[in-house]
């Protein structure tokens, strides 16, 4: 038990210095472009891959030259730390921010940013994935493999999001199977509330529970973190997105990548 809840002290330390470097200036960047609606792409695709993350606004931006940019972080893992003044306190400058600039909607590819800003910070949010099937975007995609599809779990309660990413692989020949536990009753990755960083035994033993659904390691999903977690299990994760946008991937550390998005060329 005393390790136990050692490893959670450094989980939740981590988790800390996470959400205060996260709140820094030098990770916030704001470009108003003239319209009301704003591209938030979220800390998991900054550090993921910051040139992923531009292909992607140059595409908003030429189907809506106004798009803005914002990237400053929902919150979320302070939420589930039970940090809700911190939280709040965030959100007011977000939203102070936000309205100074006249951006009334965000753009958002985390399924955790959206539930966030839009159930605890009362904004207006639109998926990614939701604008792509309304642009009727489509591409023929070069990948060859059979996915099964894993939704992530902050997505059981958003089922336009999840049709809508089905749409769109569909129409750019994105070849997958469902897992038996989908949609409504997706399984979580391991992730959920910080658990892979609070209590890493249990994220394990609930991410293995997923993979074990399917014999199939090719997973396709839309959340960046799942991704993450996947691959840290062995498995061949991708995320739609570098389907859709293909290129290569950014791969000097979760920071420096978060710090190039941030300052780097966005167009």
């Amino acid at each position: 038990m005393a390790a136990q809840n050692s490893k959670n002290k450094i989980g939740y330390m981590g988790v800390k210095l996470h959400q205060f470097l996260s709140f820094s200036p030098i990770f916030q960047r704001v470009v108003a472009r003239g319209g009301d609606t704003a591209f938030f792409p979220g800390c998991s695709l900054m550090g993921y891959d910051p040139e992923l993350m531009r292909r992607v606004y140059r595409w908003l931006v030429s189907v809506h030259p106004d798009m803005g940019f914002v990237s400053a972080c929902c919150g979320h893992p302070t939420l589930a730390l039970g940090g809700r003044e911190r939280a709040a306190a965030h959100r007011e400058r977000l939203a102070s921010l936000l309205g100074s600039l006249g951006i009334k909607r965000l753009v958002v590819c985390c399924p955790n940013c959206s539930g966030t800003l839009k159930e605890d910070f009362g904004l207006s949010v639109i998926s990614i994935w939701k604008l792509l099937d309304e642009e009727r975007f489509t591409c023929r995609t070069e990948e060859g493999r059979m996915f099964v599809l894993h939704d992530p779990c902050p997505t059981r309660s958003d089922p336009e999001t999840q049709q809508a990413a089905r749409n769109v692989f569909a129409r750019c020949g994105v070849k997958w199977e469902e897992y038996p536990s989908s949609r409504e009753k997706a399984r979580c990755c391991g992730k959920a509330g910080m658990m892979m960083v609070l209590n890493p035994e249990k994220g394990r033993e609930v991410l293995n529970m997923r993979i074990a659904e399917s014999d199939n390691r090719n997973i396709l999903t839309y959340c960046f973190a799942c991704v993450e977690s996947f691959a840290g299990a062995g498995c061949s994760p991708v995320h739609g997105l570098e389907l859709l946008f293909p290129g290569v991937r950014t791969a000097r550390g979760t920071w420096r990548n978060r710090i190039d998005a941030a300052m780097g060329r966005l167009l």
